[in-house]
This record gives structure tokens, sequence and C-alpha cells, in this order.
């Protein structure tokens, strides 16, 4: 299944979790395209569940690693 077709995908995240999730960061350490623009707004995260965060799509951060259902998972376990 696509990501676009995954009605679970998440469609909006925050930075803290596009860090975390996404292909563009190895360790800690940003390895995407040089020059890239993402444009935020404030809503909710849909990976942590913060609200009243700054949001923006996962392809901003290189889409979500392969385990990111994983890590809702363990987040919402844990509450």
């Amino acid at each position: 299944m696509t990501r676009s077709k995954d009605p679970e995908y998440p469609k909006w995240i925050c930075h803290s979790c596009g860090e975390t999730y996404g292909t563009w960061y190895k360790r800690g350490s940003y390895v995407g395209p040089p020059h890239h623009c993402a444009t935020f707004h404030k809503g909710t995260c849909e990976m942590c569940e913060a609200e009243d965060e700054l949001v923006t799509e996962p392809r901003d951060y290189g889409h979500l690693r392969a385990d990111w259902r994983r890590a809702i998972i363990q987040s919402k376990n844990s509450q």
C-alpha cells in the first residue's frame, strides 16, 4: 500500500517527530537535499498528538521511516 492510500499515515507532523522519524535524518543529522522549503502551520501532530504545535507534511522530512506505525502504537500504549 502506498503512503497516500494508507488512511493511518499521518498528514501533519511536528518538527520533533520529523527529526525522529523522517528519512532525511540519520543519527540526529540532516542528510536531505541541501535546499528544501516547508510550510508550517499551527495544528496537532498526528504522531505524538501534541496540540498547538507547528506542523507540516511528512514529505518535508523525506517521508517517515518504515517503523512509524510502531512508534505511534508505543506512544499510545505508554499514555
